[in-house]
């Protein structure tokens, strides 16, 4: 039998795990979205970004949908 004691134990660190998991996928989002910025940044400096016309008007699109 579980005492409460080793219940909030276990609560407790799935809890933790959790969050655990839950910070390093947002670093990792992160570190994508930062990168790809760099990316993006590099190109228009170079001037070699093309925008994507029809993906922009599809989006614009959706939005007002």
């Amino acid at each position: 039998m579980i005492n409460p004691i080793q219940q909030s134990y276990v609560a407790n660190t799935t809890l933790n795990t959790t969050k655990t998991d839950r910070e390093t996928k947002t670093n990792d989002t992160q570190k994508t979205e930062n990168d790809k910025a760099a990316r993006i940044a590099e190109q228009i400096k170079n001037g070699s970004y093309k925008i994507d016309t029809k993906a922009t008007a599809q989006a614009i699109a959706d939005s007002l949908i």
